[in-house]
């Protein structure tokens, strides 16, 4: 009875992993298409790679998921990717009915995703409740993997303006100076953007009403929506990176065929497959990838067509430079294996040609890390080949001659699974072989950004910080909402990076809590989130509720026992003029100043507004900022450089948690310590406030202990003036100014001490005492293989080392408290003097 029932579940489990496999709309995922907010792609976070990752995190992280990789990649093709599903014109001579939904997987990529889900990659374990994750995050996922081309006439045709006469004008994006945002597609601009000769792949302005706005056609009836109404279309299932956009739905089959590879007889695949390749075999990976887009592009233009050339690779672009949602197509022929399809095929083969080998080694590598490792400027996976920047060298070492094997036994299972306007009766090989040549030929000539350029423009620094962005909700939406996209990508929110937390410039009320994740920030800062937001902007009501914020989360520090980690700073981002700054206004800036030492408070605004702010901020030279973000959002970063630059230089915190929001005196700290992290050829920049170290204490120190594994030496800086100290390679005119070590290995010999003794000597109030500056660095390793010795929680990728940060004897000095103390010193000193 008991293995019955066993049996039984697992037949279930196994039916149900079929749905996506199905010819009609999984269940699951029909949500998608009936909840007008959910097929509103303007209400769904952007389509990156970035994001993309941060959902596979949170289906990691989910209680009720406990599988390996390989299962893992298997069942998120199960659950949430059904290629081809279409929108179909409802007859409109005829009643509408609410039973019947006018979508439904007709697509030419759903025959070959059916055969890949049923034969060649299937799942016995259950797909993921529906419950995994929120609704919003299972739509997007589904939309960045799922492959479909929407030909459907929209209301922004006019935009588009027939683009095939401007296929000349795609060139590569100019590189950007502060790190490595190139992608290899141009994006797709209107005719003025085009002749203005601003060629630097920036789209046309990002209107979040546009999104699918279609126009209503009637006329003849249509069994499906016909390819090619629309001058554009929209090419569903990408994802954008640095290197290019990317189907994201190939590069998981791929990790997914790849983990664990079968080779399955043709005649298995299909019954009628004709006879002179029944005995070839189909190796998985292949048509999960390459193979796949290979063999549709063969057939279908060999039968539809009618042509011998196989065409491979058609160009597009976003919708917007941040707010990427929408892949528009460049053309809307030959769509059978687009560049993105051609990026993510090549990336999901070389992950899964390599993870066998990887796995054997480091079982419990993660899905999540594995594409971190791939998609990130250094290191790669294990080795510095394997990353995204390589992908053009990577696609080169693929046999040609195992290719065409593959795409042709694929090309003839295929032939009798999928629909076509024609009969093969024969030329299957030279149709095959043309198209194998042909994609040679178009990898080659593809304009992604190479590894060289890659680390020359790539950060050095991995940001950690805990960002509270103070909106004014006067910006329009479509003008402020690509630059709070960007700010969040460049200082990577995520599990390991840093959090982002959104009030209102109102009143300082919280928007959107404190999150780590892209994804849920972007799912709730929507357009219709923007509108409902009370206008005006109020700096009393603001910096009252803002220090009441950040005095609870000062005593959260202090019940957790946080010694350190991300920085904090606290950014206004205004479009307001006549702010209002007063005496009650100026009080309540410095109260927080003082009391939250390590907050740094910038202003970003889009008129000078220098004479009213100037006295809310530490630095007023630096930390007021004008913005002049333009409302097609096309110079988002050159407006918010100088802004990036000055929420970057405030360095990870090192605090005394015993001081909570009260600074009592007393609270001296004892011994404690927090765990860090850092990557070969990265460096992590750490402050230290004088509020911590102001009165003498003879044993007051930090120290730096290595403790983990990794090969590498560790390069130790400490500064009283330079904020980024650096061996050979600080900002600073007067190198003395800077003292490093070198810290070898781990053990009783890895350790580094910065002696705090008397730092503040000279200097009466705190104010005037400098930070304490440090910085952790592993240089990059002239091997470019890396190995995996970080196996924690707290370890983003495999090859992290690990170190402690120690502190000992810190103290509580409030910058209220100790002025205070000092200007009865100096009156107390004054009246002995007079007595005298």
């Amino acid at each position: 009875m008991h293995w019955s029932v066993v049996l039984m579940a697992m037949a279930i489990g196994g039916a149900r992993a079929q749905l996506t496999a199905q010819s009609s709309v999984a269940p699951d995922l029909r949500e998608c298409y009936t909840n007008a907010t959910l097929l509103n792609r303007n209400n769904l976070p952007p389509t990156t790679v970035a994001v993309l990752i941060d959902i596979i995190r949170k289906i990691e992280d989910s209680p009720n998921v406990n599988v390996d990789l390989r299962q893992l990649a298997v069942s998120l093709l199960h659950t949430y990717r059904q290629d081809g599903i279409e929108f179909h014109q409802p007859d409109t001579s005829l009643p509408s009915s609410a039973n019947v939904l006018p979508y439904a997987p007709t697509f030419h990529s759903f025959h070959r995703h059916r055969l890949l889900l049923a034969r060649l990659i299937p799942n016995n374990l259950p797909v993921f409740a529906n419950d995994t994750i929120p609704a919003v995050l299972k739509c997007a996922f589904h939309n960045m993997l799922s492959t479909t081309v929407d030909a459907r006439v929209r209301s922004d045709e006019a935009a588009c303006n027939q683009l095939s006469q401007y296929r000349a004008q795609r060139v590569p994006r100019a590189l950007r100076a502060s790190r490595a945002r190139v992608d290899g597609d141009v994006e797709i601009l209107d005719k003025s953007a085009l002749e203005s000769a601003n060629r630097n792949g920036h789209m046309r302005q990002y209107n979040p009403n546009d999104d699918v706005e279609y126009a209503q056609v009637y006329g003849a009836k249509s069994e499906r929506q016909v390819l090619g109404e629309s001058t554009c279309p929209v090419l569903g299932g990408v994802v954008h990176s640095a290197w290019g956009a990317l189907s994201a739905g190939a590069v998981i089959a791929g990790v997914a065929a790849g983990a664990e590879s079968q080779q399955v007889p043709i005649s298995e695949l299909s019954r009628s497959a004709l006879t002179e390749y029944s005995n070839m075999l189909v190796t998985s990976i292949y048509p999960a990838t390459l193979s796949g887009d290979l063999a549709e592009a063969a057939l279908i233009q060999g039968t539809e067509r009618g042509s011998s050339v196989i065409s491979i690779g058609a160009g597009g672009g976003w919708n917007s430079s941040q707010a990427r949602r929408h892949f528009l197509l460049q053309t809307r022929l030959n769509l059978e294996m687009t560049d993105p399809e051609v990026r993510g095929d090549i990336d999901g083969f070389v992950l899964g040609s390599m993870l066998p080998r990887t796995l054997s080694t480091y079982g419990s590598l993660k899905l999540s890390q594995l594409l971190d490792m791939y998609y990130t400027a250094k290191n790669g996976v294990f080795d510095a080949n394997i990353r995204a920047c390589n992908r053009k060298l990577t696609a080169a070492s693929t046999s040609s001659e195992e290719l065409q094997r593959q795409t042709l036994a694929f090309a003839a299972a295929l032939d009798s699974n999928m629909p076509l306007r024609g009969t093969i009766t024969g030329g299957l090989e030279s149709l095959v072989a043309n198209a194998v040549t042909n994609y040679r030929t178009h990898v080659d000539n593809m304009a992604d950004v190479n590894c060289v350029t890659t680390e020359l423009t790539a950060a050095t620094t991995r940001s950690k910080t805990n960002l509270y962005i103070v909106l004014d909700s006067a910006w329009q939406y479509e003008t402020i909402y690509p630059a709070i996209s960007y700010i969040l990508d460049t200082i990577e929110v995520g599990k390991f990076g840093s959090s982002a937390t959104l009030l209102s410039a109102f009143d300082g009320s919280v928007i959107i809590n404190k999150t780590f994740s892209l994804a849920d920030f972007h799912s709730h800062y929507t357009l219709s989130r923007h509108q409902s937001l009370l206008l005006g902007v109020n700096l009393l009501n603001t910096f009252t509720n803002v220090r009441t914020l950040m005095a609870n989360e000062l005593e959260e520090e202090k019940r957790l026992n946080y010694v350190g980690g991300n920085s904090s700073v606290l950014l206004f981002l205004l479009n307001s003029g006549n702010l209002q700054n007063n005496d009650q206004v100026l009080e309540q800036a410095r109260k927080l100043n003082e009391t939250v030492p390590d907050l740094r408070v910038l202003f970003a605004t889009s008129t000078n507004q220098m004479d009213v702010l100037w006295n809310l901020v530490r630095d007023m030279h630096n930390d007021v900022q004008t913005i002049q973000l333009q409302s097609n959002g096309m110079n988002v970063e050159t407006s918010l450089a100088r802004v990036m630059d000055r929420i970057n230089q405030a360095g990870r915190r090192i605090v005394n948690p015993a001081c909570g929001s009260q600074w009592t005196e007393t609270g001296l700290s004892g011994s404690r310590h927090f765990v860090d992290y850092i990557e070969p050829g990265y460096v992590n920049y750490y402050s230290v406030s004088p509020n911590y170290f102001f009165q003498n204490n003879d044993n007051r120190k930090v120290r730096i202990v290595r403790t983990g594994g990794g090969a590498g030496t560790f390069v130790i800086c400490q500064s009283r003036s330079v904020a980024r100290p650096r061996m050979n390679g600080t900002d600073s005119a007067d190198q003395s100014a800077v003292k490093c070590e070198l810290m070898q290995g781990a053990g009783a010999s890895g350790s580094y001490e910065v002696s705090l003794r008397g730092a503040c000597d000279g200097h009466w109030t705190v104010g005037a005492c400098p930070n304490f500056y440090i910085s952790v660095e592993l240089p990059a390793q002239s091997n470019p293989t890396t190995t995996a010795t970080c196996t924690e929680a707290g370890c983003r990728f495999p090859y992290n080392s690990r170190y402690q940060v120690e502190i000992e004897e810190f103290g509580c000095y409030s910058g209220a408290s100790t002025a205070g103390a000092t200007l009865m010193l100096l009156l107390t000193s004054l009246a002995l003097l007079l007595m005298r």
